[in-house]
């Protein structure tokens, strides 16, 4: 069964590559209803907002580990 991470690691990114993270144990249900959701829009404006919810997500949870870090006595960056 194809991992998320291999599956973006692939140069040959495709259909087959969405059926098999569709069809893993390790994608959540989330990522599928999204995928299947994202699948049934004009590709560009998927693409669009996938890559906004991305950034928003990504700040998120910088802001996250910076306030926990922050608790703790430090934070030296990124870690995902």
């Amino acid at each position: 069964m194809l991992e998320m991470r291999d599956a973006l690691s692939r140069p040959d990114f495709d259909e087959v590559t969405v059926e098999a993270l569709l069809s893993s144990l390790s994608t959540s249900d989330w990522l599928k209803r999204a995928l299947h959701t994202a699948l049934n829009r004009d590709v560009v404006d998927a693409a669009n907002d996938a890559e906004i919810l991305a950034r928003v997500l990504s700040a998120r949870a910088e802001q996250a580990l910076a306030s926990s870090a922050a608790l703790r006595g430090g934070y030296a960056g990124r870690h995902f």
